[in-house]
């Protein structure tokens, strides 16, 4: 979950829990002070009724009302307590009973104790009340929608700042050579932040120029001396005077030097590869290429007696021409060295995509190393960078290069995805 996210949903969380709250205690409170006024308006009528009786010294005349009764009843010498309650008011126009406050106390006039029962109707209150605090939560309501919204834009607009240098570091790429930039921005932590990761890009860049820069030199300067040692062992193995020990050995020897040599080239090929330093991408025809290249191979199948099947569609594709020997020469290679003698290979090309399996090992591959640098199978004289190879090609042009084993199959297979 997004940060923003998260923070907007504790946000609102808090927010509606604290309305909710606020809104009982403002439904109460707003319900008391109108209590007491109708208690102050009944407290009003009583004192009317003393001024009343006092003045003539009889009880007033009770006129009709809708939200107001007034009833006088005789009884005998007692003390009346008077006290206010909530009672219930009938309504003769609705017929029902409604919320009420009565005001009970007592009048002497004469000799003669009435007790006086006046009482109101809450019913207009009770509207009141319920007007108000609707009216109330939803100005509240809107007033969380518009905050919410405000929120929303500008905690967007605070941490674009944050999701730039974010983006950055996830296109970071040090064989681009494009370090990650500054991103203008007004808040110190931001811009803490953009200045540290900007360094940092720096000083992995810095470092892994020099690192690349001394591997491609010392495997340049490596080329020379490994042409003299192969050129003096061809001599040396020509050479009519040397034992049979002596040219077993150097024959060890020669295999040993031409192995380094083809470790060494590859691994510039790989260099040049990852810094993009091979273009000249051309229109090329799949189909023919793909042909042509199994005939070469014509030999190497023959000789461990492999049957090769062809189901080729044909298929266009833009890619340097070298780029793609290399890969079609590791996978057709790679499907004939780890094959077994009588086996078979079945290659597959369609508008999607391009597949080699072969027969071989009865067991699955490991997916997850497989395509790693110097991983190799005990048994294989390879240098362990072909698959690499192919892998980094696919990298470069966007193709998909996966690994699986079906059907006793081996097979890999590129998928053109651009």
């Amino acid at each position: 979950m997004k940060l923003l996210d998260r923070y907007n949903r504790v946000s609102l969380l808090a927010t509606i829990s604290m309305i909710v709250i606020a809104g009982i205690v403002y439904y109460f409170t707003i319900s008391l002070i109108l209590t007491n006024q109708v208690d102050k308006d009944l407290l009003v009528e009583e004192n009317e009724i003393f001024d009343y009786v006092g003045l003539n010294h009889r009880l007033p005349q009770v006129f009709k009302s809708d939200d107001l009764k007034i009833r006088f009843t005789a009884i005998p010498d007692s003390t009346i307590v008077r006290r206010i309650a909530d009672s219930h008011f009938y309504d003769d126009q609705e017929h029902e009973d409604e919320a009420a406050r009565m005001l009970t106390s007592s009048v002497r006039v004469g000799a003669q104790l009435y007790r006086i029962n006046i009482t109101e109707s809450k019913v207009e209150t009770d509207d009141l009340i319920r007007m108000i605090f609707l009216i109330t939560l939803g100005l509240i309501f809107v007033l969380l929608v518009v905050l919410l919204l405000i929120n929303r834009t500008l905690m967007r607009k605070l941490w674009e700042p944050f999701y730039e240098t974010l983006k950055q570091i996830k296109l970071f790429n040090v064989a681009d050579r494009n370090g990650i930039c500054q991103v203008d921005t007004r808040i110190d932590e931001f811009q803490d932040l953009n200045r540290e990761v900007t360094a940092m890009s720096q000083r992995v860049l810095h470092d892994y120029q020099s690192l690349k820069s001394f591997t491609e030199n010392a495997s340049h300067e490596l080329m020379t001396p490994l042409a003299v040692i192969i050129s003096k062992l061809e001599t040396l193995m020509q050479d009519n005077d040397i034992t049979e020990r002596q040219g077993a050995l150097i024959g060890e020897a020669y295999q040993t030097v031409d192995r380094l040599k083809k470790l060494n080239r590859s691994m510039l090929l790989l260099s040049r590869i990852e810094n993009k330093l091979m273009h000249d991408a051309e229109d090329i025809d799949l189909q023919d290429t793909v042909r042509k290249k199994i005939i070469e191979f014509q030999e190497l199948l023959a000789d461990k007696h492999i049957v090769i099947r062809e189901e080729l569609e044909p298929h266009h594709i833009k890619l340097n021409r070298d780029l793609l020997n290399i890969m079609l020469n590791n996978l057709l290679g790679n499907a004939i060295q780890h094959n077994r003698p009588g086996g078979r290979i079945v290659v597959q090309l369609t508008g999607q995509q391009l597949s080699f399996c072969n027969t071989g090992t009865a067991v699955s591959l490991n997916q997850q190393t497989i395509f790693q640098r110097f991983h190799k199978s005990p048994e294989s004289e390879g240098t362990g960078l072909g698959l690499t190879l192919v892998k980094q090609i696919c990298d470069n042009y966007g193709f998909a290069l996966s690994y699986a084993f079906n059907d006793q199959l081996h097979c890999f297979t590129v998928v053109f995805v651009n």
